[in-house]
């Protein structure tokens, strides 16, 4: 049970990687770009769309990292733990209030403090993919 949850939290993570250095690099700057109503409509449309494809993985990812953390041994575990939660916390406290306000002005702040999001993903899929590696 513990390795398919390890898989599953894998390909999570993996999905949640990919997409946030998308959003990092080409989706969040491009927000800059627009301007007025348009900016208006197309990131209350973004948030909308984006929920979709996010919530199903994000969901995946917090409960098999739970039920790694249940199941396998604590050293290994509290790692991608922390570095979930600190993604979630971050997405809780500062993401979310930024879009609540944003802006094209305020585009460049919520592309910075997206950063920490994306290095601990990014860390998180370095450090389960280690992981699966040496638990086959």
């Amino acid at each position: 049970m513990f390795q398919l949850a390890l898989t599953l939290q894998l390909i999570a993570c993996a999905a949640m990687t990919g997409i946030i250095w998308m959003v990092q690099l080409a989706i969040y700057p491009l927000f800059g770009r627009l301007q007025g109503q348009t900016f208006d409509d197309y990131h209350t449309r973004y948030m909308t769309q984006v929920t979709h494809i996010i919530a199903p993985f994000m969901f995946l990812e917090a409960s098999t990292c739970a039920l790694c953390l249940y199941l396998g041994p604590w050293d290994t575990q509290l790692l991608p733990t922390l570095l979930l939660a600190l993604v979630w916390a971050s997405t809780a406290f500062i993401q979310v209030p930024q879009h609540k306000n944003l802006t094209p002005e305020t585009v460049p702040a919520l592309v910075r403090s997206n950063w920490l999001r994306t290095i601990a993903w990014s860390l998180r899929l370095i450090f389960l993919a280690s992981l699966h590696l040496s638990n086959p």
